[in-house]
């Protein structure tokens, strides 16, 4: 077997699968208590100092009357404060709901009347001080607790009375998108992010002589944040390097310092950082592992990637099944990285079907789908929707359409939705077109993706306007979506015209429509 720059010592830990999230913290707080769990710009805390933060915290939400399965919305950076917060709740027995810093009044009413919440955990930031205003402004009656950091908590030596979570109980929402442009939450339980968890060390971590130090820079409302970059490195006693957002710059300049060894991210921030004039300059020797996760990267990034001299891994999943399905092997060629999402992560029950539910054979394209302790719960609140998303014999239908290889890797063609992969987030384009429709001169309007060598789809509106004499700039429009959306869903091109192309009977032809990309994408 070829080794890398590191050789093959091995972590010699047995990764434990304990009941609920929470309970890393303190298995950890007990076995390595010295052991930093997170590092930040302004500090640090070990296990032992995060299961002290996590007790106080855990007292703080008693006292407002939180009970198990009561939804407690936490709005938050990547940070110390979202993390005492997510294991508190867990160790209530509450439900998490992650909030987005970015997310518009709008966004948050939303949030606010899907999932009832008892509470809200709020990060105060001096830059941002319309955090609470916003949470106000969209309805919410209910307590608001600002947090600035673990020093706005008590000390608590002793472990606070908790409600143990079982591991089918639900321990996050998630919101992903919906057939009619509202966002649907993903009710994910403990044992499902634990076990994906469980996957990623075992293909990531596990040949390390160390602990995993990841760096932790995605949202908090993101699947990919809270299981990839939280719990991925929590259930092996790993550290976490939080940053509240991501720079290309700033990025470099955490792997070289901070001594990370695990580096996971969608394509366009590898892009973005692999561009970057600093890239040869920064000094890549703690990383051991790279993986991309969200869509492909392009040669050239990868070729830039494998110049770190780190292991380079591909992961393939959805918010739906706690994020990942199926991940590369060590020391997998260019050519499967590229055009491949490896092989079905044996630990879940997955398979390809065609409409018939029968697994299709080698080379034929189906859904790939998937069955057992890897699927969401439910929708929250939505039956309708959670009855949709699964097959009669029990499998969820992911969307997207693969064929396997005879070497066992997946090869994703397509999507059966309508869904736009943007910067690894969903973007759904009804969400956006009913943004848009409100617009005084949009008559119609469709929303589409279009390919982006950094970004791996962007965002395109084509509009039938009210009066071609009155045009708005792409700028007006650009601003009028910002009021009402986070920056991830804004559309990047715009197609505006008299007429846009129908249907015999009237009717919007979207595909024809969806055609003007084309154009753009040409002369982009």
């Amino acid at each position: 077997m070829k080794l890398n720059k590191f050789g093959r010592e091995h972590w010699s830990m047995t990764v434990p699968r304990l009941a609920g999230m929470h309970d890393y913290v303190d298995y950890y707080a007990r076995r390595t208590p010295a052991q930093m769990a997170c590092i930040w710009k302004e500090g640090e805390l070990s296990y032992a100092g995060l299961e002290r933060a996590v007790n106080a915290c855990v007292a703080m939400l008693k006292r407002q009357g939180i009970c198990p399965g009561n939804r407690v919305a936490v709005l938050a950076a990547a940070g110390p404060t979202y993390l005492i917060a997510l294991m508190a709740v867990s160790r209530l027995g509450a439900i998490y709901v992650g909030v987005n810093p970015k997310h518009t009044t709008r966004e948050i009413a939303d949030l606010i009347e899907d999932t009832d919440p008892a509470m809200f955990v709020v990060e105060t930031d001096t830059a941002d001080r319309t955090r609470t205003d916003r949470i106000r402004s969209a309805g919410f009656p209910g307590p608001v607790m600002e947090l600035g950091g673990p020093d706005d908590l008590p000390d608590a030596e002793g472990s606070e009375d908790s409600h143990p979570a079982a591991s089918d109980d639900i321990a996050v929402i998630v919101f992903t998108s919906g057939s009619t442009g509202r966002a649907k939450g993903a009710a994910l339980h403990h044992g499902g992010l634990i076990e994906a968890a469980i996957g990623q060390y075992a293909h990531l971590d596990a040949r390390m002589d160390r602990p995993a130090r990841y760096l932790s820079n995605l949202p908090i409302n993101h699947v990919g944040g809270v299981m990839n970059l939280t719990l991925g490195a929590l259930v092996g006693g790993g550290s976490l390097v939080f940053r509240d957002r991501f720079d290309p710059l700033e990025t470099l300049r955490v792997l070289e310092t901070d001594a990370v060894t695990t580096w996971l991210q969608v394509p366009a921030m590898f892009t973005l950082v692999a561009n970057h004039p600093e890239f040869d300059r920064t000094d890549f020797s703690s990383v051991r592992t790279i993986c991309i996760g969200g869509g492909p990267v392009s040669a050239p990034t990868l070729a830039r990637l494998r110049s770190t001299g780190a292991d380079v891994f591909v992961e393939y999943g959805q918010t739906e099944v706690m994020s990942s399905l199926s991940y590369s092997e060590f020391n997998a060629p260019d050519e499967v990285l590229l055009n491949t999402i490896g092989r079905f992560d044996p630990r879940f029950e997955t398979r390809i079907a065609g409409p018939d539910n029968q697994v299709c054979p080698i080379d034929i394209v189906g859904e790939i789908q998937a069955r057992g302790n890897c699927t969401l719960r439910r929708y929250w609140g939505n039956e309708q929707a959670t009855a949709a998303a699964f097959t009669s014999d029990g499998w969820l239908k992911t969307g997207d359409l693969a064929l396997q290889r005879p070497d066992g890797n997946i090869v994703l063609k397509g999507r059966n939705s309508e869904m736009i992969k943007s910067a690894g987030y969903n973007v759904y384009p009804r969400e956006v077109e009913q943004v848009l429709e409100t617009h005084p001169n949009v008559a119609e309007v469709v929303v589409f993706g279009i390919p982006d060598p950094v970004y791996s789809e962007r965002v395109v509106a084509a509009i039938e306007l009210r009066d071609t004499e009155n045009t708005p700039t792409e700028a007006d429009l650009v601003a009028w979506c910002r009021a009402q959306l986070a920056r991830y869903k804004l559309p990047r091109a715009f197609v505006m015209s008299e007429s846009l192309p129908r249907l015999p009977n009237g009717k919007l032809d979207r595909p024809a429509v969806r055609r003007l990309g084309e154009r753009i994408e040409q002369t982009a």
